[in-house]
């Protein structure tokens, strides 16, 4: 049996009935350093999946890039975006390419939310314009070793882990924990960095 792509998978699965785009449940630790992130400005959304911190952001102001591997997803965000007026625009972007990169220095806000591809994670960094912020959480090590919850430890960070990847920013907050997500408990590590002004 052949593996599914990537895009193949969450194709599957953004296809399946029910899926909604930009349904009002923001990630919950972008909700809570709100009061980092200003009013309007550029802002990324990595892995966007169905779009949910890119309507919380459109709607505080920012002028939003949605960028995803799955096409379906896209589609029906870039449908949405204009049906309700929304500033997103939705590309599809595959991320885990070599060939993949990000704009240098052109966004106030990145937002990337349960996705780790730690190959990124200058390119993060260095799209981000000077004071600009980085919002990043996804799972560690203890989802699967301490909560038993099934997942490839490739895609898990180990502790502390988050609070080292990005030595050009300066952390604003960092928390590792778990987190009550989507309902559920989750391990977890938060961060939020920014920037340098001057570059």
């Amino acid at each position: 049996m052949d593996v599914p792509t990537a895009r193949e998978k969450w194709n599957r699965r953004y296809a399946e009935p029910g899926f909604a785009p930009f349904p009002a449940t923001p990630g919950e630790w972008l909700v809570e350093n709100r009061d980092l992130l200003g009013a309007r400005g550029r802002a990324l959304d990595v892995a966007c999946g169905d779009g949910r911190n890119s309507r919380y952001l459109a709607e505080l102001g920012f002028t939003v890039e949605a960028i995803d591997i799955s096409d379906v997803a896209v589609d029906a965000l870039r449908r949405a975006a204009a049906a309700r007026g929304l500033t997103v625009e939705a590309r599809v972007v595959d991320l885990e390419t070599p060939a993949s990169s990000l704009p240098d220095g052109e966004y106030d806000v990145v937002v990337n939310l349960n996705y780790l591809r730690r190959e990124l994670f200058p390119l993060l960094a260095r799209a981000l314009c000077p004071g600009g912020l980085l919002v990043f959480e996804t799972f560690t090590q203890a989802h699967a070793r301490e909560l038993g919850h099934g997942f490839d430890e490739r895609f898990l960070l180990a502790s502390n882990e988050l609070l080292r990847a990005f030595p050009g920013l300066q952390v604003r907050r960092y928390r590792e924990e778990t987190a009550v997500r989507s309902g559920q408990p989750r391990a977890v590590a938060g961060l939020v960095a920014q920037r340098p002004a001057a570059g």
